[in-house]
């Protein structure tokens, strides 16, 4: 009978250690389950983030090809201004 209860014995202690490493595992699994989500979370937010400065830069793009334009057609009408300026003083060397 002594063999039979040390078996019993040592059975249960080996049932008590599995339910501690089930107790265990199953709070780490809940553990990363929680930061999974959180990492998740951040991962939208990232992507949320890069979308909006991806908008920005072509915002910018599009301000600075404008201000180029703007520029441009600055140039294009003091070119013009000059020109006439100078057809203005051939007249008058003509003359």
């Amino acid at each position: 009978m002594d063999l039979v209860e040390g078996y019993l014995q040592k059975l249960e202690e080996k049932i008590r250690q599995l339910a501690e490493d089930h107790q265990k595992i199953k709070t780490e699994k809940d553990l990363l389950i929680k930061q999974s989500v959180i990492q998740l979370k951040t991962i939208e937010e990232q992507k949320e983030e890069k979308e909006n400065l991806k908008k920005q830069v072509q915002a910018l793009k599009i301000a600075k090809s404008v201000e180029s334009t703007q520029e441009t057609g600055k140039v294009k009408d003091k070119i013009r201004d000059l020109v006439r300026e100078i057809d203005r003083c051939i007249e008058l060397l003509n003359k």
